[in-house]
């Protein structure tokens, strides 16, 4: 199978195209700018005759170059997106922009060559502050007053202009995925929590540390998306409902790493701008994904370890 990923030398990029080259019969092509990622080549030398890098800006990729990248190709997946929520507060204007501009250039070409079928990366900020977090209840964005939802708002109308176009197509909304090689940059906790303990620094947390998510492995996150690619026309979320506060998670960071840092608080105001709004709980429901065969294998301290 020829496989074209977009967006495919970031965290969870890098991991897809390891799970899809083990099977030995599939061809990836991964096209990336790397604006926010790296990627060293020297990993994919066993794979030399099976995978082919393309360093270019899908923003500014002349049409007719994007074709050539879809010719013979079975399967896209559509992993390009501005990410972290430090990069939305700090250059909101920036991620709104990449991410649709990058989905009318993109999306459009998709739909006009119509047969390959897509699988979008959207995220779990589209259900905003909840309460809940199933794939069909209603988004629950914030207001315009707070840019803050502006990242989510512009990934949700991407979703409407994949499920409106007449490619068979494939949405996954990622949650915390988190693992080893994730870097601790743009407000990624776990990394930036395990990097802070190993050297005994104190680890910052935002706010009081009530505050309540959950952490997928990497490993498990891309077996989901492999299994969610073979369903077209579906939405599913992909992460674990395994909940943990800030201060829980921080507190495990140390005991695990055997570390003397000690937990301070921030905050919000004094890391985010005025347009920043926290939310207090994001769990998913992952009950829909479980039905086609996804079960998640590794728990916070298998994630926590395997990144230390």
């Amino acid at each position: 199978m020829n496989i074209l990923l977009l967006g495919g030398a970031g965290f969870i990029g890098k991991n897809l195209v390891h799970r899809l080259l083990k099977t030995r019969w599939n061809r990836i092509t991964v096209v990336d700018n790397l604006s926010t990622s790296k990627i060293n080549l020297d990993e994919f030398d066993e794979y030399k005759n099976l995978f082919e890098f393309v360093e270019a800006d899908l923003n500014t990729m002349d049409a007719k170059d994007f074709r050539k990248l879809c010719v013979r190709k079975h399967q896209i997946y559509h992993l390009a997106s501005s990410v972290g929520v430090e990069l939305i507060d700090q250059e909101p204007k920036k991620t709104i922009f990449n991410n649709v501009a990058l989905a009318n250039k993109i999306i459009p070409l998709l739909d006009d060559i119509g047969k390959i079928p897509v699988v979008y990366s959207s995220t779990s900020e589209i259900y905003g502050n909840g309460p809940t977090f199933k794939e069909d209840d209603m988004p629950g964005i914030g207001p315009s007053t707070k840019m803050r939802w502006a990242y989510a708002t512009s990934k949700l109308m991407n979703e409407h202009m994949i499920r409106a176009s007449r490619m068979p197509s494939t949405i996954v909304r990622f949650f915390n995925i988190s693992g080893p090689g994730q870097l601790p940059n743009y407000g990624m906790v776990l990394p930036r929590m395990i990097e802070k303990a190993q050297a005994n620094e104190d680890i910052i947390v935002h706010g009081d540390g009530t505050q309540v998510r959950s952490f997928c492995h990497i490993n498990d996150c891309v077996e989901a998306l492999v299994k969610a690619s073979e369903h077209h026309g579906e939405i599913f979320n992909i992460g674990a409902d395994n909940p943990v506060s800030m201060n829980q998670l921080a507190e495990r960071v140390i005991d695990l790493t055997g570390s003397r840092s000690k937990i301070v608080h921030i905050p919000y105001s004094e890391v985010f701008t005025k347009e920043f709004e926290d939310v207090k709980y994001r769990v998913p429901n992952i009950d829909k994904i479980r039905k086609i065969g996804y079960t998640p294998k590794h728990g916070l301290d298998d994630i926590i370890k395997d990144m230390m």
